[in-house]
């Protein structure tokens, strides 16, 4: 096959297929047109960088990109509730990026989520902080759902004398004691900061949890997972003057912000404003469904005493196969795409319109797989259930639709 033909193949098959990956989901025609348009080609600094001999970087013929930035970056204010915001991020993993360097030097220490207990594997001890030469201590976290030991927290911000504290959670189950652990970091003077890079879109819709409202100093993230917007990253906070985060970002974590990307960011923005609180609420109560369809089948989800979850994820305990890997890929083949890790994930379902009685027919595919094998005749089953499901909601129908705030 030639390039077309592959990148139509990848398509094609994508959209016949569950996608229950917690760490995608779907754009609206609208914001993959921005993503699509001539800003793509261009660059855009919003500060220009000048050297010491006079040398200006800086380009003309940006005057809408900058007006389109602006816009986004005031939307963005208003949708998280926020006075400072920061746009150019390509990724989450880049907001970390630039928090640890606008917040650290060699040889200080941070404290962040554990990997053993869902934290961001970027965080972790052989990752960036590694890397930055960074002395990397865990937040004394007591099991996945998020409960944090807060005494001897308080122990370890007073033994440490960490430059940052950051919730970084690559398996979001439930709100984080964000309110407990903020007060405590203020008062050891550390910074709080809390990667959203998960919940975002559920943030956004007002069902989860607000950070910056609940004391976080610093809320990062990725814009693709819950949120339903273009791959990139985003860092927001109540306090508009952040010098060591604009000095971090441009020529250091990026040079060119890719416009294109906050033009389409723009557009999910503005669905979000409008769409968002349904949204997330029916992301919630789908995630929820379909763990408690599963665990009904015997397919056993964490934490059935907690009710499973409140995010647009939950976690398999796996004890219902030999070999999880060998699972998912039997899955795939029948065109149910899982990740690796337990996760399952709703969100890009419910972008497509899903509810909570289609996740009871996804359980039953589950239960299918488990009971019956990959057959090619439930492949033709799930591609057939797919074709009801081919349109984007939560989302403008009309391109010419007047946006504004």
């Amino acid at each position: 096959m030639n390039i077309t033909e592959i990148i139509s193949k990848h398509e094609q098959w994508r959209r016949s297929s569950i996608n229950l990956v917690a760490s995608e989901n779907r754009l609206s025609p609208m914001a993959a047109r921005a993503l699509m348009s001539d800003m793509g080609h261009r660059y855009f600094f919003k500060t220009a960088f000048e050297s010491q001999t006079g040398i200006q970087y800086d380009y003309r013929g940006a005057a809408y990109i900058r007006e389109m930035y602006e816009w986004v970056e005031d939307s963005a204010k208003k949708l998280f509730g926020a006075e400072y915001v920061n746009l150019e991020m390509l990724s989450g993993h880049l907001s970390n990026i630039n928090i640890l360097l606008s917040h650290c030097r060699p040889g200080d220490t941070i404290i962040c989520t554990d990997t053993r207990f869902g934290g961001y594997p970027g965080l972790d001890h052989k990752k960036l902080p590694a890397y930055l030469g960074l002395n990397l201590k865990f937040l004394p976290q007591k099991d996945i759902a998020g409960e944090v030991d807060l005494v001897a927290l308080e122990e370890l911000l007073k033994s440490t004398s960490p430059k940052v504290v950051i919730l970084s959670s690559s398996i979001t189950l439930f709100p984080f004691p964000v309110k407990e652990v903020s007060r405590l970091c203020h008062d050891y003077d550390v910074p709080f900061c809390y990667d959203a890079s998960h919940p975002l879109g559920l943030i956004a819709g007002g069902q989860f949890q607000a950070p910056l409202a609940e004391g976080a100093d610093l809320m990062i993230g990725s814009t693709h997972k819950s949120f339903p917007g273009p791959q990139g990253g985003i860092i927001l906070s109540h306090t508009e003057n952040h010098p060591c985060i604009v000095e971090a970002t441009d020529f250091v974590a990026v040079d060119n912000i890719h416009p294109n990307r906050i033009a389409s960011l723009g557009i999910t923005i503005a669905e979000m404003q409008v769409f968002g609180h349904e949204y997330a609420s029916q992301v919630v109560a789908n995630s929820k469904a379909l763990a408690n369809a599963l665990d009904s089948k015997g397919l056993e989800v964490a934490f059935a005493d907690k009710g499973f979850t409140e995010s647009h994820q939950f976690l398999l305990k796996n004890n219902f196969t030999n070999d999880y890997g060998e699972f998912t890929a039997n899955m795939e083949s029948i065109g149910i795409i899982l990740d690796n890790s337990g996760r399952v994930g709703v969100s890009e379902l419910t972008r497509l319109g899903m509810k909570e009685v289609d996740m009871g027919v996804i359980a039953d595919f589950f239960d299918d797989v488990i009971n019956l094998g990959a057959t090619p005749k439930l492949l033709q089953k799930v591609q057939s259930f797919m074709s009801d499901f081919q349109k984007v909601c939560y989302c403008f129908d009309s391109p010419s639709v007047n946006i504004t705030f």
